[in-house]
């Protein structure tokens, strides 16, 4: 989570255009790589310079094409994944550069944990990080538009979790950024740092988010503080319903903040996309596609559709309590909070598989009757769990 923006850095035009290694092929483009200097250094040399891994569309050496900026999760140790997000998005005829975050993978500190300082309990750690992110997301932005093979005029950001966050606040500070999709992200600082389980065991010290000038500091990179700006806003939004890393509370605070754009609800926790990829890229491609004219403004959008596999205990299907881990086969009706109301699930427990048809309590419980293979009649039970 996080965001920033101090934006008077974002017009200077260091382009340090590096020397690309990958081999072009007639159908994908190679990669450029290039280390572009940060317009907000932390003043660690490691840490400001950006990586940039920037695969053109398909096609653009014939016309410029749209481009986006990919940004990736707290503690992501390889642009591995994001990558292939970018080679997908290319194939589809949009330019996308997956950029580091600072305090990642190169750009990582010695003996420091990856991403650690964006969820450092002094919020001036924090938010210096938050600023440096999205200064850095809006110098890509400007190295991407001075790049023949793009269109300047569409430029776009796709991010998740940490890189959500930083989309909506990069969006609302940079106006040449039109076009976004951003999962698993919200705003309100104060809140997610508060309730996200993330800081449950931080231990406090004087200039936390209780200070009158460490929320003025949050103020002033959260995404609420810019959601006004640059509307309407074209952006996408994926959230979690049982997500425990960011407030499903938040995410709608800043849905409605930002004018109510499209958005999806998912019957999952925070972690549950990585079990549908190709689903994120299909819906990714098909939104940032229409946005751009290069599909029918009117088709759907596919919905990213990772399952609801939960773990927990049990009660009532046996004589004591047992572990068990459950798959959402079917979901009937949703409730207001976008958890589904009834649900056929598949279960896995210590004494063996069983079905059941159940109620959802909240997020964390839900209360129906199973059945084992081969037993004549269901026995109620209550299943108390956390969602993946």
């Amino acid at each position: 989570m996080r965001r920033l923006g101090n934006w008077g850095c974002r017009t200077l035009a260091i382009l340090a255009l590096a020397v690309s290694h990958a081999v072009a092929s007639p159908t994908q483009p190679g990669a450029i790589d290039a280390r572009i200097p940060s317009a907000s250094p932390s003043g660690f040399p490691r840490n400001d310079s950006i990586s940039v891994s920037y695969y053109p569309a398909v096609g653009s050496d014939q016309a410029p094409a749209p481009a986006v900026i990919i940004l990736h999760p707290l503690g992501e140790r390889s642009l591995r994944l994001w990558r292939q997000f970018a080679k997908h998005l290319a194939r589809n005829g949009i330019g996308a550069a997956a950029i580091v975050f600072p305090y990642h993978m190169d750009r990582r500190l010695p003996r420091e944990p990856a991403g650690r300082r964006f969820i450092a309990n002094d919020v001036r750690i924090a938010t210096q990080a938050y600023r440096q992110a999205t200064s850095d997301i809006s110098t890509v932005a400007t190295w991407l538009a001075d790049q023949p093979t793009v269109d300047p005029r569409r430029i776009g950001v796709v991010g998740v979790s940490l890189g959500a966050i930083l989309a909506h606040a990069a969006m609302g500070q940079d106006p040449r950024l039109k076009a976004g999709v951003a999962m698993l992200g919200a705003g309100d600082l104060k809140r997610l740092r508060q309730k996200s389980i993330l800081f449950a065991l931080v231990r406090r010290n004087p200039f936390t988010s209780g200070t009158t000038e460490a929320e003025r500091m949050l103020r002033a990179v959260d995404p609420l503080t810019t959601a006004p700006d640059n509307q309407p806003r074209h952006v996408l939004m994926v959230e979690a319903a049982r997500d425990d890393l960011v407030s499903p509370t938040a995410a709608r605070e800043l849905w409605l903040a930002l004018g109510k754009p499209p958005i999806q609800w998912i019957d999952t926790n925070h972690f549950a996309l990585a079990l549908d990829v190709q689903g994120v890229f299909r819906t990714t491609t098909a939104y940032l596609r229409s946005e751009w004219g290069m599909r029918p403004a009117d088709a759907p959008i596919p919905r990213v559709h990772p399952p609801t596999i939960t773990l927990g205990w049990v009660a009532g299907l046996s004589a004591r309590p047992t572990l068990a881990l459950q798959y959402q086969a079917l979901a009937i009706g949703r409730r207001p909070d976008h958890i589904a109301l009834l649900h056929i699930d598949a279960g896995l427990d210590g004494l063996g598989p069983f079905l059941g048809l159940a109620a959802t309590v909240n997020r964390y419980v839900d209360a129906g009757f199973g059945a084992r293979p081969g037993q004549n009649r269901a026995k109620p039970y209550i299943s108390l769990h956390v969602a993946f």
